[in-house]
């Protein structure tokens, strides 16, 4: 497959543009992994992949970037992520997760990705959304008039408190129910407890799932990781990549998306039909992102929300990568 790189940014001399692609299980030609080049220097702007694991391809201006990114930096960054396995299939996306910084849309075929609002619109919008100095507290700028803003997951104690939520939610119903299309199944139901955490059992298998109150912090939900308890043993909820991590993902995403609400049914098993953040509460960062974009604002964002291009590719297949001007839409 290859990768196209077209320059619409306000930077027009791609000598100040740097491309990075880091992976695991590379095969391909064009450029050197884990190296980051300026845009100038690739034929044609482009290259090939025909195999990676767990890619990113990053896009900086007027600063190389070491292989391992500082989202908190002042270098003015933005990344894709993109897998292609021995199946021939690409699973690629537009990510805001750790970093909101270069602007790109992406068209593999008739199947695109892209921003609705400016990036400039949404830093302003993230800003007015956490408020106060909070919202510039996560802004990092270049000094060339570009401005990145850190993500969630990466400085949550600037982010709302999720406090109030959690308290209508006290001693209500909930449900954490896999999906019909889900390969792994699962059927847990419980409430939020009295003491702020959550308690659910599952009848078939018998199994409990609980998060103490202790642990469902503005710290683990932001990061949507941490401890919960399992079948009564004390575990790091994702790891590893069980149905109790399921369970504890599915709990993230209701709180995160703002799924749950005080007079809701409360089950997972609904979000596909739900309109996220529509109860008013959710990650206030990931709701910006979602409103003007195809970018992922939140680690599972890809549960219910359009963020993926998931298709066959061969040799012949072309992704075409824009970057967009920090005022411009795709």
């Amino acid at each position: 497959m290859k990768i196209t790189i077209t320059n619409k940014s306000a930077v027009t001399n791609a000598s100040n543009i740097f491309v990075m692609l880091t992976g695991n299980s590379f095969k391909g030609s064009g450029i050197t992994k884990d190296t980051s080049t300026p845009l100038s220097s690739l034929t044609n702007n482009s290259f090939e992949v025909s195999q990676i694991d767990s890619g990113r391809l990053y896009i900086s201006y007027y600063t190389k970037l070491p292989a391992h990114p500082v989202p908190t930096s002042d270098n003015y960054y933005g990344y894709i992520e993109l897998t292609i396995g021995a199946d021939n299939i690409l699973w690629t996306d537009l990510s805001s997760v750790d970093v909101f910084g270069v602007p790109m849309s992406m068209k593999l075929g008739a199947t695109k990705l892209g921003y609705s609002k400016s990036h400039n619109i949404i830093v302003q919008e993230i800003a007015t959304a956490l408020g106060g100095t909070n919202g510039t507290a996560v802004q990092r700028k270049n000094g060339k008039g570009n401005t990145k803003v850190v993500g969630a997951n990466v400085l949550y104690m600037n982010q709302p408190s999720y406090d109030s939520y959690l308290k209508l939610l006290k001693g209500k119903s909930l449900t954490i129910k896999s999906l019909p299309t889900s390969p792994l199944k699962y059927n847990f139901t419980g409430t939020f407890d009295s003491k702020g955490g959550v308690s659910l059992a599952s009848t078939s298998p018998k199994l409990t799932f609980e998060i103490p109150a202790a642990d469902l912090t503005n710290k683990t939900m932001y990061l949507s990781n941490g401890d919960c308890k399992y079948n009564g043993v004390t575990r790091n909820a994702m790891s590893p990549n069980d149905t109790c991590a399921a369970v504890y993902r599915d709990v993230m995403v209701g709180i995160n998306e703002g799924y749950f609400s005080a007079t809701g049914k409360n089950d997972s098993s609904l979000f596909p039909t739900m309109t996220p953040f529509a109860s008013g509460h959710g990650n206030a960062y990931a709701k910006v992102i979602h409103e003007g974009s195809d970018s992922y604002g939140y680690p599972f964002s890809d549960l219910n929300l359009k963020t993926l291009i998931k298709v066959p590719v061969t040799a012949t297949s072309t992704l075409a990568l824009t970057i967009l001007a920090d005022d411009a839409t795709s």
